[in-house]
């Protein structure tokens, strides 16, 4: 899934607009911060956007539906998460996530509110957002050697750590994140492909330098990010075309599904002058829309 889009929750002009961008996933932001009337509304809303859409979703397979959740240290982030599992969510983007304990906090309550939900259990998925502090960024580690099944995808915040750090910019000259933020979004890269998981590029926010976006587009897609988060639904085209298979990346994941069929057993196969195992061949798959 390339692009992921996300949607103030407490906008409706936006909710109504998401439909229509063309996005993989469309994902319903409940962390922003604000009083308990307005969180009530909100929490009503997402429920119903998410039973609205789940029709077609389903049918037509559109876009996957997502919600965005404050971390787990917050106190509104239990009720957040009861509202959306009602209207059946394909996965929760968890916000601020610092280790992973909460990561299991989240997967325990989800089991329990799925079979409440009469939704299919452990069919709820997670992408922890990570590296949102100094502290959560020296931990990062742990993330690349053992997470919960529910686990589907990886993605970091820049805009909370240099927060945490008091920082005045976040990138520097030619657009390139400054140093602290670098190394956090390489830790998580590699993180994610050390679980075979997909790894999502942080939104580019100044929705006025066109020129700036497309280059964030297309670094994440040279870096081996697998998609990339937008804020307004003007980005959804430029992540999708960066992020489109070229021709020659097609021909080859056919070359090494044909390979494997033809050697079903084999744990890996001879391919272009090196070896290929079942990482590449479900990432060929994958690529070719393939179970």
């Amino acid at each position: 899934m390339r692009s992921w889009l996300l949607v103030p929750a407490d906008k409706e002009k936006a909710l109504k607009e998401a439909s229509l961008a063309r996005a993989d996933v469309v994902v319903l932001d409940m962390a922003r911060a604000a009083s308990d009337e307005a969180k009530l509304h909100t929490r009503l809303t997402v429920r119903d956007w998410l039973m609205s859409h789940r029709q077609q979703v389903t049918s037509s397979r559109a876009f996957s539906r997502w919600v965005r959740i404050g971390p787990v240290s917050s106190p509104q982030w239990r009720s957040d998460i009861e509202a959306a599992l009602e209207g059946a969510p394909d996965g929760v983007m968890l916000a601020e996530c610092s280790h992973i304990e909460e990561v299991k906090n989240l997967a325990a309550a989800l089991y329990e509110l799925e079979g409440r939900a009469g939704i299919r259990a452990n069919s709820t998925r997670i992408v922890p957002e990570l590296g949102a502090s100094p502290v959560a960024a020296l931990a990062l580690r742990a993330f690349a050697e053992e997470l919960h099944p529910r686990v589907s995808g990886l993605t970091w915040d820049p805009a909370a750590l240099g927060r945490s750090l008091g920082a005045r910019r976040m990138r520097g000259p030619g657009g390139l994140w400054t140093d602290p933020l670098a190394m956090v979004r390489a830790q998580v890269l590699l993180a994610a492909h050390a679980q075979g998981l997909e790894v999502l590029e942080a939104p580019f926010r100044d929705r006025r330098d066109e020129e700036g976006a497309a280059r964030a587009y297309a670094a994440a897609r040279a870096d081996g990010f697998t998609g990339m988060l937008a804020i307004h639904p003007s980005q959804i085209e430029g992540i999708n075309a960066a992020f489109r298979p070229t021709s020659d990346e097609i021909a080859e994941a056919r070359e090494i599904v044909g390979l494997f069929a033809l050697n079903p057993n084999a744990g890996q196969v001879g391919f272009r002058g090196r070896h290929v195992g079942q990482k590449e061949l479900a990432q060929a798959k994958a690529l070719l829309g393939e179970e």
